[in-house]
């Protein structure tokens, strides 16, 4: 298996209580929908640079972001504060990930996660339809007065969130995924924050080469420059028969290495908020990756063997949600023959 290209790509797809939720009101929900439009607006429109940690289980991590809105487009670079140097270079549907070691770079659809934190559908009737809004209050994050937001999922089959909005502008100062209990599984929260009149585009700028020596990742050639790192998938002899309610497939792509080998698929579902992917490979004597179920922080994986096959099951939802996507996976060679 194309080891690298899957440990980028599920990597780049918390402590403590917090405070009970409690019954809320039709017009509450309204008013959290509000905020909610809030924040997608300031997601598009401010510029700021800011620190913000990461947590996730043990692991915690601070990262710088600079980020840029407007008629341009979205644009942002994340630079790790700590742990291994690494940095994240968004700029609408690109994203770059960069070490010292190499380049990986994702287009368009390749790519659907947001790398900080918080992306959300701009039609919240479809979020609304598996997700109750709730206002929760307010509280202080970075210094600055915030709107405590709940998404409480309306089944067992997803994940929880909270949000800590500026009130000044709905920015996103704090988030936190929960899981089947309402305990903090990952969070993220500003510790410093500055809005600016402009960015200058050199901030996100990524480097042109590759550093001398370094073996560039699927996804950049030798110099670093992007070429195609997926093709569209028509006919295929992979089937999901059974999703959770408000799951739908929103892209299905083929990889392959230079050599021809291990063509890999990887199917995207999605029902506004949590992503799930499904990475379908031809083991070709090789040692499987996983089989059974595995957790890293928030996310979770389920693999299996099929045909010959590895198929590996990764996204931001409960152990049940990625196995049972994962059991009802089906391979039919006659439907991917021309």
């Amino acid at each position: 298996m194309k080891r690298r290209f899957l440990y980028c790509a599920v990597l780049a797809i918390a402590a403590g209580s917090l405070p009970s939720v409690g019954r809320t009101q039709p017009v509450a929900t309204q008013d959290a929908r509000h905020w909610l439009e809030r924040m997608l607006n300031s997601a598009q429109t401010l510029n700021y640079e800011g620190t913000f940690i990461y947590v996730q289980g043990p692991y915690v991590e601070a990262m710088r972001i600079i980020h840029g809105g407007g008629t341009g487009g979205e644009r942002q670079r994340l630079v790790s504060l700590s742990g291994p140097p690494r940095e994240i270079v968004a700029t609408n549907n690109n994203v770059v990930c960069l070490s010292p070691k190499r380049q990986a770079t994702f287009a368009g659809g390749d790519y659907r996660r947001s790398p900080f934190p918080w992306s959300i559908p701009r039609e919240l009737g479809r979020l609304e339809s598996h997700y109750e809004l709730q206002m929760l209050g307010e509280d202080r994050v970075a210094g600055l007065e915030a709107q405590v937001i709940a998404i409480k999922p309306r089944d067992a089959w997803r994940f929880g969130y909270r949000l800590w909005l500026d009130r000044r502008n709905g920015l996103v100062l704090r988030s936190a995924l929960l899981d089947e209990r309402g305990q903090p599984i990952e969070q993220l929260m500003f510790t410093d924050l500055q809005l600016k009149p402009r960015i200058d585009d050199a901030a996100f700028a990524a480097p042109a080469l590759v550093p001398e020596g370094a073996a560039p990742e699927m996804g950049s050639n030798a110099n670093g420059a992007r070429v195609p790192v997926g093709e569209p998938v028509t006919q295929s002899a992979w089937r999901v028969e059974q999703l959770p309610e408000g799951f739908t497939q929103v892209s299905h792509n083929r990889f392959t290495e230079a050599s021809g080998r291990h063509p890999t698929e990887h199917l995207v579902f999605a029902d506004g908020l949590a992503t799930i992917s499904v990475f379908l490979e031809r083991l070709e004597g090789d040692p499987p990756l996983l089989q059974g179920g595995s957790q890293l922080g928030s996310m979770n994986a389920f693999g299996a063997v099929i045909d010959g096959h590895q198929v590996l099951v990764v996204g931001e939802a409960p152990a049940a949600t990625v196995q049972r996507i994962a059991a009802s996976v089906q391979y039919v060679p006659e439907a991917g023959k021309p």
